[in-house]
């Protein structure tokens, strides 16, 4: 047993309009809904919020909240780098046309980059400080990618002194 796919994920915004232009018109995502409450339904708080959805392809959604009097985010130290949504497309000349895209909308991306002759990227940020990556994977993970992988997460833990389980695999 494990998940079937991402639903969706959600993120904060602070100006839904702002956002909405953004997965509409640069995205190219269509608007799927909006749930606005006064109550957090899971947790009972009495907190006013907007979420709203935006559809990919495959059927799933990325999707964000504005919660009235939120402040706005905080830096945690954490490189904006790090957390980030990656995102399928085609082909690399797809990527070459998402890049035009997004200069022609006023955005500037970061790439094409190259990660080791697997995976093809361009890397936007949304308004909101979202970090998004659409990426094309030139060729399939294999066997060995899995052990050169756990290789490296074995060295990796056992330097830092990190308990894996007794097996793992």
């Amino acid at each position: 047993m494990r998940p079937i796919s991402l639903n969706h994920i959600a993120y904060p915004t602070w100006d839904s309009a702002a956002t909405y232009r953004f997965y509409t018109e640069v995205l190219n995502c269509p608007f799927v809904a909006a749930i606005q409450l006064d109550d957090v339904p899971s947790t009972g708080d009495p907190t006013p919020f907007l979420h709203t959805f935006y559809g990919l392809s495959d059927g799933g959604c990325i999707a964000f909240f504005e919660v009235d009097g939120l402040p706005a985010a905080k830096s945690d130290g954490v490189p904006s780098w790090i957390r980030h949504l990656a995102l399928d497309v085609s082909s690399v000349e797809e990527l070459d046309e998402w890049r035009e895209h997004f200069l022609r909308h006023g955005v500037e991306p970061v790439g094409v980059v190259d990660h080791d002759g697997t995976w093809q990227s361009l890397y936007v940020f949304d308004p909101n400080g979202v970090r998004i990556e659409l990426t094309v994977q030139t060729r399939e993970l294999d066997e060995q990618d899995r052990t050169n992988g756990l290789e490296s997460l074995q060295r990796w833990c056992v330097q830092r002194g990190q308990q894996l389980p007794a097996q793992i695999g």
